[in-house]
């Protein structure tokens, strides 16, 4: 079992749709995945839920697993899609931060909570909040890999020495091996000089993916629609991107 981590604690860099693409494309490979929904907004339970995330309590969220220690067995929510599952959010999960710092084992409560139910699929995929709070320390604790989506533009490259030290200093503190797979740049142009100049400036921190994420609208219709973009608009050049992107993390994996 492979648990993969979306994260960037920068907002409105494509974390969940990176985190739905992958959740769904590794499915369709005939694999077992469960997606958690760790963002507070919820955007990515939307698309896989027939009811809103709001019509839903908040025992039956991942607010109860961090906050209760719930059974995640009774949590676990299935999809429109064979052997494709959620752990759907909830707002109230931004409640649940000063809990967990206040609590001896608050790092490792989805660690602990997931212990049970690895061994029932083959990939594990985390959307996390566009922050490094609690949250995000909690996914990245139990997670074997990390990508993590970026702009092609200046504040992404402030943004990421922080994430870059931060799973570093989890490594070292924790004695995790928390590896990178890359860095994947997304609504991408390469009719600028700064999309262009940005993967080379991003290389000399961290492994970048070799394919992008171009700008499209079809993303925000395929959200619209509560459909995953590669079933939304399976031929759009955004999809396509997403299916090869797919494909370099899943070798990388098998790399590692």
């Amino acid at each position: 079992m492979t648990t993969i981590s979306v994260a960037n604690q920068k907002g409105g860099v494509g974390k969940t749709t990176t985190a739905i693409q992958l959740a769904y494309n590794i499915n369709q490979k005939g694999n077992s995945v469960l997606l958690i929904d760790l963002d507070p907004q919820a955007n990515a339970s939307s698309v896989f839920l027939d009811a809103s995330p709001n019509s839903l309590k908040t025992e039956e969220t991942v607010y109860a697993i961090l906050k209760d220690k719930e059974d995640p067995k009774r949590i676990i929510k299935k999809t429109k899609w064979e052997n494709l599952y959620l752990i759907p959010s909830s707002l109230a999960l931004s409640e649940v931060e000063p809990l967990l710092t206040g609590n001896v084992d608050g790092f490792f409560r989805l660690q602990d909570s997931l212990e049970d139910v690895r061994s029932e699929f083959d990939f594990i995929i985390i959307d996390n909040p566009p922050n490094l709070g609690m949250l995000t320390l909690n996914a990245l604790l139990c997670s074997d890999f990390v990508v993590i989506p970026l702009q092609a533009a200046k504040f992404s490259l402030d943004g990421i020495r922080t994430i870059l030290e931060t799973i570093d200093t989890l490594n070292k503190k924790f004695r995790t091996k928390i590896k990178i797979l890359g860095a994947l740049m997304t609504m991408y142009d390469d009719r600028t000089t700064i999309s262009k100049a940005m993967i080379e400036e991003m290389k000399k921190y961290l492994p970048v993916f070799d394919g992008y994420i171009s700008r499209s609208v079809v993303v925000e219709e395929s959200h619209l629609m509560k459909e995953p973009l590669s079933l939304y608009a399976p031929k759009s050049k955004v999809a396509l991107q997403y299916q090869t992107i797919t494909e370099i993390i899943l070798n990388g994996i098998q790399k590692r």
